[in-house]
């Protein structure tokens, strides 16, 4: 599995909870479209997001990252980042255990 992170270090709280919304709406809309096969955005108490999206081939990933790097691009430029990071890796061990309904 193959993954792009990113992380986004806001001057504010309240800035970060603005960047999550925009990504949640960007992103998040289009799992079906870039066949996205897990998505995580965190938020911490100091304004850091960290965007996590996996999927199951490099050429799928590397389509997500042309298409969507408008949104980052907006908000670099809408927002003062004191950080931003960006990187790829491949998952060596994940474990994510999934929602079931016990009668």
């Amino acid at each position: 599995m193959y993954s792009k992170i990113f992380s986004l270090k806001f001057a504010t709280l309240e800035q970060a909870k603005i960047g999550v919304s925009v990504l949640s709406e960007d992103i998040g809309g289009s799992i079906a479209d870039s066949n996205i096969a897990s998505l995580s955005i965190l938020l911490d108490k100091t304004g850091t997001v960290t965007v996590t999206v996996r999927f199951d081939t490099l050429p799928e990933m590397d389509v997500f990252v042309k298409t969507k790097l408008g949104v980052l691009t907006r908000l670099k430029a809408a927002f003062a980042l004191s950080d931003y990071d960006e990187r790829s890796a491949v998952a060596v061990y994940l474990f994510d255990r999934e929602a079931m309904m016990v009668s």
